[in-house]
């Protein structure tokens, strides 16, 4: 399969994940990070917010529609050595049973009332039996990030943490769920070969963006 794009740290296919991981071998990839969507509707919003006129314009497609299949995560439990899976609390009759999670606390610290939760779940395949926790501030569509591309965006700063943890021989790096593509924007940071599949070509273009405005940034 030919990829949708390159450079020397980061190759992109513009696919359904399925098409791609099937090509490939059993432990090919290192470590795979990925945040699926959880097909829980939250496409229009969450309890009214994120539900606006100006949100629902920016955010126009159905990125939470697809819950990911058990052939999916077949597939990327073949491919990976080692899989962090965030939402994997969503997946549950899907993955099997581990005794290593992580935990995203986001500092729930904002004074309103919401139903986004103060923490978020990955799964792991890792044979550990402890959890580990980051902190970063983020509470559902509000975030500290200043750049936004996408509804569930996750933070570049939490990612770059998680790979400098679990990923220590800067291994190869593919995330099947690359939405806003905060996984190679953090590997192109750490200098980490990475690939990233995205099945809609409008995120792929986004992600194409932002790698070349950081690298932009590196030649001034």
């Amino acid at each position: 399969m030919k990829p949708y794009y390159s450079n020397e740290l980061t190759t992109i296919y513009n696919a359904d994940c399925l098409d791609v991981l099937r090509t490939m071998k059993d432990k090919s990839i290192d470590l795979i990070l990925t945040d699926p969507p959880y097909g829980i509707g939250a496409s229009k919003g969450v309890g009214g917010f994120g539900s606006s006129s100006d949100t629902a314009k920016k955010y126009d497609d159905d990125w939470d529609s697809y819950t990911p299949t058990a052939d999916d995560f077949k597939q990327i439990l073949r491919v990976g050595k080692e899989v962090i899976i965030f939402g994997g609390n969503y997946f549950a009759d899907k993955l099997p049973v581990n005794g290593h999670w992580i935990v995203w606390d986001k500092v729930s610290n904002i004074a309103f009332d919401n139903p986004f939760s103060d923490c978020e779940l990955a799964w792991t395949n890792i044979n550990k039996k402890i959890v580990k926790k980051y902190t970063l501030v983020q509470q559902g569509f509000l975030t500290s990030e200043k750049e936004r591309y996408h509804p569930t965006q996750k933070p570049v700063a939490l990612f770059a943490q998680i790979l400098q943890d679990y990923n220590k021989d800067k291994g190869i790096v593919m995330d099947c769920f690359a939405g806003s593509f905060t996984t190679a924007i953090a590997c192109e940071q750490l200098g980490i070969k990475n690939i990233c599949i995205e099945k809609e070509q409008k995120y792929c273009d986004i992600g194409i963006k932002r790698l070349n405005s950081l690298q932009l940034k590196w030649d001034i």
